[in-house]
């Protein structure tokens, strides 16, 4: 059976130590403080830091990077053509399609005047050279891109937004 703590039983141990042995017992009772407090809440606290630090460092290497890339995209942007506006600008897609060679397979219209382009099979470098070059030679670029392999060619879907009005 355990006895509850016991203050006065504490006090009276306390009281019969020598004077010597109650500063070598306060001297390693710091010690331990000094060892549980560095060990257990400031080495954490600047692992922490240093982490936060990193994390901060990278970051903003990150943004940087991110803000170099978008004033790329917005220089590059500015040097497109319009894009071709109404009934065009699906006429554009399809014609430019078959001038790169690449056969489509179904055109829809996917709503709010987006348009759906399926695409059963095609070869990678067809497929990406004629998506670059009607960004470059038209101003027009997939709103979304999805494309899976299939018996060693692609099949993709891509849906363009017409530009707005």
């Amino acid at each position: 059976m355990t006895r509850p703590f016991d203050a006065t039983r504490l006090a009276d141990w306390w009281r019969a130590r020598e004077p010597r042995e109650r500063r070598m017992v306060a001297v390693m009772l710091a010690a331990v403080a000094a060892f549980v407090l560095w060990y257990g809440i400031v080495a954490p606290l600047r692992q922490v830091r240093d982490d936060a630090r990193a994390r901060h460092a990278e970051a903003v290497a990150a943004a940087g990077e991110i803000e170099r890339a978008l004033a790329h995209v917005e220089a590059s942007s500015a040097r497109l053509p319009p894009a071709p506006a109404g009934d065009a600008f699906a006429t554009t897609v399809v014609d430019s399609a078959g001038a790169a060679g690449v056969a489509v397979s179904r055109q829809d219209d996917g709503g709010d005047g987006v348009l759906v382009i399926a695409i059963d099979a095609v070869d990678a470098p067809a497929l990406f050279g004629w998506i670059d070059a009607l960004r470059r030679e038209h101003g027009i670029a997939p709103l979304a891109l999805q494309v899976d392999k299939h018996g060693g060619r692609l099949r993709a879907e891509l849906r363009f937004a017409p530009p707005p009005a």
